[in-house]
């Protein structure tokens, strides 16, 4: 007796002591935790705090106290732990190691709730090795722990290789199933008797306990389908019994271990055994009510994991079940438990909310797992289950009654106040529920044409509950439903316009069917979210007032295409014609609203106008408006006086939006369209008459212009001039040389009359021009084709005398003596006062041009030579007059340019009088040449006793040195001795009265008089 008393008492020291060490671990831990309390936000304050209460709950089991007495134990004593969470002498960490610290226990939580559910019902046996033993080496009890751990696992194998090997020869079937059943029993007191005696070997005790049920299970399957030593109604009780025992077993001990053994075990022996095969419906009851008492267990341990692990595994085993169903056998047994498991769970999910937990940090994310995971299962496995489509939304359609009925008796069925959170959360679950339920039936009972719509009211019909109550998740679903209906009916109603599209000119050919009706149910489902969202402004968040303005703008959008589509069934053509309509609508709705969607949304209305257009010239092939059927024509037009209706309309509203802008330039586009909307058609019907009509279009434009004032009407009025004058003059050239049958001469003459009159209204000869304001914007718009008049006339005058005299030259001439006599007699004329440079570059180039010409005929050897050789003395004439005499112009012209324009003078001379020494002497042209060459050079060098002249000498040296070569290598080899003796002579006497000459001008310029 002495020395059991003193092993008693001293394993009572070493219990003691530990735990001592226990109680300190924790209390660290605890003040680990409250530190991070106090330095969080208030969600993380309350994760914190909830840590601490598991912390405690498990310090109270680690000492043999279950929670519940625990918190018998705190009310009636107060508690020794003395928190530390008021000292203000504490410093808070750094906030970077603060957030670091408090990331790591969140990390390890999240990685926790994966693998929670399957794990932590044996994760004080399977858990790693290395963490056991340091928990259990504070306690000094890790090798008990190891101990205990590999006796069940070696005692499971060895019973189950016990009963089926190692008694074969000593033990019968009916013996070794009955010792199985005693040591499972056995086993099972054990556990019982270690859980209710020693409280702080719990953990142990529930080992045993899970054992011996397993034992249980064991000796069933050995008893019923291995040695078939009962019947299958016997080998089915002892299964439930086995199931029950371990039921009642985990809900008197709150042991975890047990419980799952108890899921486990229940749910997968029947099967294992093939005791219901025969009858899937009986499984299934069974599997029911194991799940039911599963859930009312979890519940009771208050461990939620159970529930989702007996969720997943019913999911499991019931579709295993069903897969194995005959054909021919009825599922609406199958059916009706299936809504056992759908209530059952819903039940298990909505009741026990907490108002203040949802109120800090929303509904548990197990709980959503639940719900979620639950409401697919069912669907899922009633769609497989259903005998067809009608069957299957009759049965979703009635789920929806006990859904409503949740929804108005939940405080009833939970016990929830009818204003607390929790019971807001049922309705909103409710209405989900229902929601989805009904969307579901009503695909499955209507038809494909109709299910958008009627998919589309019950969208509508939860975002104004959702609204009305003020559930965001209701709407939510309101939402996806009201898109899905969109998205149908749209498909739908794209469908029917797809199937109406026939070849040009119509285009479209439209019944009045369903797509029609689901347009319309797509215009109306937009206006009437939108007037739902608009009257419930206070109760709705910023995500859903921009979903009220896109909703505002589909509405637009579908409202158009559903006026112009249901035009189009009656009058197919029509609604492309009649596009204006709903274009002056929105841009009116757009004014009243502010909307800037919709006002350009209906100026993209007028492109539609281009569609009969392109229609009708893809049957004929062209562009022309002549050619164009009825329907093209009247839509030309349409689009044409659009152009000024979309400004006068934007006027009549007293609209300066972005839009407005955009109408002015289409009005400016209009005016410009005037002059020339029908240049197209005379082109393409009478050519001959487009010189003409041109001239008519400038007219148009000038008379815009002195109306409107216009920049783009200045601008077209410039470019239809120039244009107009190329067109009179390449008319002339083209019915000259390409046989061109049109007016042409009718139309230079015309440009002639109309260049007058622009010069005369235009005050063109003015310099300041006098008159009212209209006659002075005129005068500054016309300002720069003054000008052009001159050459014009030079132009019309080289056409007239070529057309009259058929001499090309002649005509060249008389344009140099033209623009030569502007530049001398009329200088200081207005129009001409900025164009004196290019007068006098004209002149000189047009002697080089027939310069160039007399040497072509020359070398032709044309009749012609002669008269072009007279021509070009006279220009040679011209050109050195310009080049040498001082006129008023001059002053203007030569800074700059003088030198250049002697050079080249002179360097055209050259052929000049070699081609008509060629014309004159027959025989003696070539010493002819090399004389004229001596004396041309002579007299630049008189020139250069001139001080504006001097730089001419150089060309004065090269002409010497170019006769001198010519006479030594080229004329004193060819030439005869006459020759030589003529041409030496005639030389030396240019060179000696040259020289005398020259020492004479130069004595005169160098002494002073």
């Amino acid at each position: 007796m002495e020395s059991e008393l003193l092993s008693l008492r001293a394993e009572l020291a070493l219990l003691e002591r530990d735990n001592r060490r226990r109680l300190e671990t924790f209390e660290r831990r605890l003040s680990a935790l409250e530190t991070q309390l106090r330095q969080s936000n208030t969600e993380r304050k309350e994760a914190l705090a909830e840590g601490t209460a598991e912390l405690e709950d498990e310090l109270a089991l680690l000492i043999g106290i279950h929670p519940e007495h625990r918190k018998a134990i705190e009310q009636a004593q107060p508690a020794t732990i003395v928190y530390t969470t008021a000292e203000p002498e504490l410093e808070s960490p750094p906030p970077r190691s603060a957030k670091s610290s408090a990331a790591s226990p969140w990390l390890q939580e999240g990685l926790a709730h994966l693998v929670e559910p399957a794990l932590e019902p044996l994760n004080r046996v399977w858990e790693p090795l290395l963490g056991f033993y340091r928990h259990y080496q504070r306690q000094g009890k890790a090798p008990v722990f190891f101990m205990t751990a590999a006796g069940i696992l070696a005692l499971v194998f060895g019973f189950a290789y016990l009963l089926q090997f190692s008694f074969n020869n000593y033990l019968g079937p009916v013996g070794k199933v009955t010792l199985g059943f005693l040591v499972a029993a056995t086993t099972t007191f054990g556990g019982v008797t270690f859980s209710r005696r020693m409280p702080h070997m719990a953990d142990y005790g529930s080992g045993l306990i899970a054992l011996g049920v397993i034992l249980l299970y064991l000796c069933g399957y050995f008893a019923g389908p291995y040695y078939q030593l009962v019947p299958i109604p016997i080998g089915v009780g002892l299964l439930v019994v086995t199931t029950g025992l371990s039921y009642l077993l985990a809900l008197l001990f709150e042991t975890r271990v047990v419980s799952m053994v108890t899921l486990l075990g229940g749910a997968s022996m029947p099967l294992v055994a093939n005791h219901f095969d025969p009858s899937a419906l009986v499984y299934l009851s069974y599997l029911l009510a194991l799940a039911l008492a599963m859930l009312h267990l979890s519940r009771q341990i208050r461990w939620p994991q159970l529930a989702m692990v007996t969720m997943a595994l019913s999911a499991g085993m019931f579709e295993f079940s069903i897969s194995n169903l005959d054909k021919t056998a009825s599922t609406w047994g199958p059916l009706l438990i299936l809504h056992g498991f759908f209530y059952g769970f819903a039940h298990y999910a909505l009741r026990g909310l907490r108002t203040e937990l949802i109120e800090t940090k929303g509904l548990e994310r197990k709980r959503l797992v639940i719900i979620a995971a639950n409401l697919v299962l069912f669907i899922h496995i009633s769609w497989s289950l259903a005998p067809n489509n009608n069957a299957l939304g009759i049965v979703w359609l009635l789920n929806l009654l006990p859904w409503m009925g949740l929804g108005i008796y939940a405080r009833w069925l939970f016990g929830y106040s009818a204003a607390s959170v929790s019971a807001r959360v049922v309705q909103n679950m409710a209405l989900l529920h229902g929601g989805l339920l009904a969307g579901l039936a009503i695909l499955a009972l209507c038809s494909p044409a109709l299910l958008g719509i009627v998919w589309c009211l019950e969208g509508l019909l939860l975002i104004f509950l959702g609204a009305r109550f003020g559930f965001i998740s209701v709407r939510s679903e309101g939402y996806i439903a009201l898109t899905a209906a969109g998205l149908t009916m749209l498909w739908q109603a794209l469908a029917w316009v797809v199937r109406g599209v026939v070849p040009a000119p119509i285009l479209l050919s439209l019944s009045a069917d369903a797509g029609w009706g689901n347009w319309l149910a797509l215009c109306a489902a937009a206006f009437a979210l939108t007037r739902l969202l608009r009257n419930c402004t206070n109760r709705i968040t910023p995500a859903e007032h921009r979903l009220a303005t896109i909703a505002d703008n589909a509405f637009a959008v579908l409202l158009s295409a559903s006026f112009l589509l249901s035009v189009g069934i009656l009058w197919p053509q029509g609604m492309w014609l009649l596009a204006l309509l709903p274009m002056g609508y929105l841009i009116w709705r757009g004014q009243r609203t502010g909307s800037v969607f919709c006002e350009w949304l209906g100026l993209s209305h007028y492109l539609l106008l281009f569609v009969p257009l392109l229609a009708s010239a893809s049957i004929v092939g062209n562009l022309h408006f002549y050619d164009q059927i009825p329907y093209g024509k009247i839509a030309s037009v349409e689009a044409f006086l659009s152009l000024w209706m979309i400004a006068a309309l934007y006027k009549h509203l007293d609209m300066q939006s972005t839009g407005f802008s955009l109408a002015l330039n289409l009005r400016k586009l209009f005016y410009a369209l005037l002059p020339i909307f029908f240049l197209p058609t005379v082109i393409y019907k009478a050519s001959d008459y487009f010189p003409i009509a041109i001239w008519l279009s400038c007219a148009i434009a000038l008379g815009l212009y002195i109306c409107l004032k216009l920049e783009v009407l200045k601008q077209e009025l410039r470019i239809l001039i120039v244009g107009a004058s190329f067109v009179a003059v390449s008319g002339c050239a083209l019915r000259e040389f390409a046989n061109w049958q049109g007016l042409a001469m009718s139309g230079l003459l015309s440009g002639l009359v109309s260049l007058a009159a622009l010069l005369w209204i235009g005050q063109g000869l003015r310099r300041k021009p006098v008159g009212q304001d209209w006659q002075l914007t005129l005068h500054r718009a016309l300002k720069p084709l003054f000008p052009l008049a001159f050459y014009y006339l030079a132009a019309t005058l080289f056409i007239i005398s070529y057309a009259l005299s058929r001499d090309f030259t002649l005509a060249l001439l008389l344009c140099q003596l033209y623009f030569a006599g502007l530049y001398v007699f009329k200088p200081k004329l207005a129009p001409l006062r900025n164009q004196l440079t290019p007068l006098y570059m004209l002149s000189l180039r047009l002697f080089e041009f027939i310069t160039l010409l007399q040497v072509a005929a020359v070398i032709v050897n044309s009749n012609k030579a002669p008269m072009i050789g007279i021509y070009n003395l006279v220009a040679f004439g011209v050109a050195s007059l310009l080049v040498y005499q001082r006129f008023f112009a001059n002053r203007a012209v030569w800074p700059n340019r003088r030198l250049f324009n002697l050079w080249m003078l002179h360097l055209t001379a050259i052929p000049l009088y070699i081609a008509l020494l060629a014309q004159l002497l027959e025989t003696m042209w070539l010493p002819a040449i090399s004389f004229a060459l001596v004396v041309h050079a002579t007299l630049l060098l008189f020139q250069t006793l001139k001080p504006d002249t001097q730089r001419l000498l150089k060309l004065s040296l090269i002409l010497y040195g170019t006769a001198a070569l010519k006479i030594v290598f080229w004329d004193m080899q060819d030439f005869s001795l006459i020759q030589k003796i003529v041409v030496c002579m005639l030389v030396g006497l240019c060179m000696l009265g040259a020289a005398f000459q020259y020492q004479k001008f130069l004595s005169r310029y160098r002494l002073p008089q």
